[in-house]
């Protein structure tokens, strides 16, 4: 139990070690794009395209998350047997995503109407050229992401984290080096060469730890495969059409709107990799065992403590952005191409977003839970709940002409997604409903810290203009801030029933 506990700790310190990396990384490649093309139409264009390339995708996501429960059971029986259904898995998920390739070389000019507003004829004609060069991505997304998940059964999860950021690298690579002298068409290369990239280094991996690839009819997969991705289709489908239908309806508003989102995003993205993701991607090796020895309870209590300590961590992480908006734009974004406008109109659109980390983060944690223990209808019904939401919140916004009601659709929706993953995870466990008495109370006492402490900070005056000053002021509101919320979070009892999950 000690040295499975010392592994779990080193893998957290390691992957979270690396995603701090990747952060730094995934910095400078928004600062490499923001220095040459701002908040722009052509920038809309390839948000645009990249949200179509990923609506061609959505089949293989359903896919990917049905295969590797199936996988892992056979992994702990039989590594010939393991690898023989991966093949046939991974030759029906490739040739799903040769049919997405060539539909968006067949089909770029008809999509583009999708994502782009008739109100912006530039923009939705550039989308179209976009959709061309991003269409091989699709494949080796398709590969990449499958052989990621994979690795979880492994429990290579550092390794995942480092195939990632040897993405990043490349991303920024091509970037820095290209973006000059291809335009806008470095942006569909990044993505290509941080794919292929990932990819090399997961194939090296899996094959050393005895996974061979032969391709093979996709047949036999097995009806709980069936079953799980077949639930998951529908909902991976809606989220994607939703993506679409978000980049349709901030472009009815203003060229260079959806720019300022994906700034956002991206931002908000670091928090969610930095947290969500990483403590998901340790954890889930950890639910797959539960799940797999009927230990739903622990489970349960497994990600209890991971959801309050990633609502604590995100809380404040966010809290912090949110404080400091316009300083982190001026700092990351503010030179080259983006101006005074694109920084003004960044850091308002991230102030809406940022805190949507929150509920994405422990529905990552949660997600997991239930398809570890095979409860694909569950996830089912969370993602039709946060498409849903987040629809009725983009439609409104577009009745009410309100680009602010449309920013905010990505907070709304996901906060959503996770009330419904909560009470589907407790009966998927068997947990009794008497306890979200004390959850509820926990997050008023969690949402009055945050106003407390952000209210406070709000006596500090702004600094001087200037970079010194800015990173001064920076600096002093993080730090008041940081030392308000966790002297009141202490005293308030927030930590307390927290113990550290490699004691358990």
């Amino acid at each position: 139990m000690k040295g499975r506990a010392s592994v779990l700790r080193s893998n957290i310190a390691s992957t979270v070690g690396i995603s701090s990396i990747g952060f730094l990384v995934s910095f400078a490649s928004q600062i490499v794009i923001s220095y040459h093309f701002g908040a722009s139409a052509e920038l809309d264009a390839y948000w645009a395209a990249f949200a179509l390339m990923n609506l061609l995708a959505f089949p293989l996501t359903p896919l990917r998350d049905a295969l590797v429960p199936e996988f892992h059971r056979r992994l702990r029986e039989d590594t010939k047997e393991a690898s023989g259904y991966f093949s046939r898995a991974m030759t029906l998920v490739l040739l799903v995503a040769v049919l997405g390739t060539l539909a968006s070389w067949l089909l770029a000019e008809p999509l583009a109407t999708l994502a782009v507003s008739a109100k912006q004829p530039q923009v939705r004609a550039l989308a179209v050229g976009q959709l061309y060069w991003l269409a091989p991505a699709i494949l080796l997304l398709a590969f990449s992401e499958t052989m990621n998940s994979i690795m979880a059964s492994y429990h290579r999860v550092v390794m995942q984290a480092f195939a990632r950021l040897l993405g990043m690298i490349s991303t920024l690579v091509v970037l820095a080096l290209f973006a000059g002298i291809l335009q806008t068409h470095v942006l569909p290369l990044s993505v290509i060469a941080a794919q292929a990239t990932i990819a090399v280094v997961q194939f090296v991996v899996l094959h050393r730890e005895g996974l061979v690839y032969r391709p093979a009819w996709p047949g036999d997969l097995g009806k709980r495969f069936m079953a799980v991705s077949g639930a998951l289709l529908a909902t991976y489908a809606a989220s994607q059409a939703y993506a679409v239908l978000e980049k349709h309806t901030l472009t009815s508003f203003s060229a260079g709107l959806v720019s300022s989102f994906q700034y956002s995003v991206a931002l908000t993205n670091v928090l969610i990799t930095l947290v969500g993701v990483s403590l998901s991607n340790v954890l889930w090796p950890r639910f797959l065992d539960h799940a797999a020895g009927e230990e739903r309870g622990r489970l349960y209590m497994d990600v209890s403590v991971a959801v309050r300590l990633t609502f604590l961590v995100m809380g404040w992480l966010c809290a912090l952005v949110w404080i400091n908006a316009t300083a982190l734009i001026e700092l990351v974004y503010a030179r080259g191409a983006f101006g005074t406008t694109a920084v003004a109109q960044t850091a308002d659109t991230l102030r809406v977003a940022v805190f949507a980390a929150v509920p994405i983060s422990v529905g990552l944690l949660m997600g997991r839970a239930l398809i570890s223990l095979g409860a694909a209808r569950s996830v089912m019904v969370v993602g039709i709940a946060t498409t849903l939401a987040g629809s009725v919140v983009l439609v409104a916004a577009r009745l009410l002409g309100s680009p602010v009601l449309a920013l905010s659709h990505w907070v709304v929706a996901n906060l959503v997604g996770m009330v419904v993953y909560v009470l589907l995870l407790a009966r998927a466990c068997g947990i009794r409903q008497n306890g979200h008495g004390r959850a509820v109370w926990w997050l008023a006492r969690w949402i009055a810290i945050l106003l407390l402490a952000g209210i406070v900070i709000q006596v500090i005056p702004a600094g001087k203009t200037g970079l010194l000053a800015l990173v001064v002021d920076v600096i002093l509101r993080s730090m008041v801030f940081s030392t308000l919320f966790f002297v009141l979070a202490w005293l308030s009892g927030m930590f307390r029933g927290l113990p550290p999950l490699w004691r358990r």
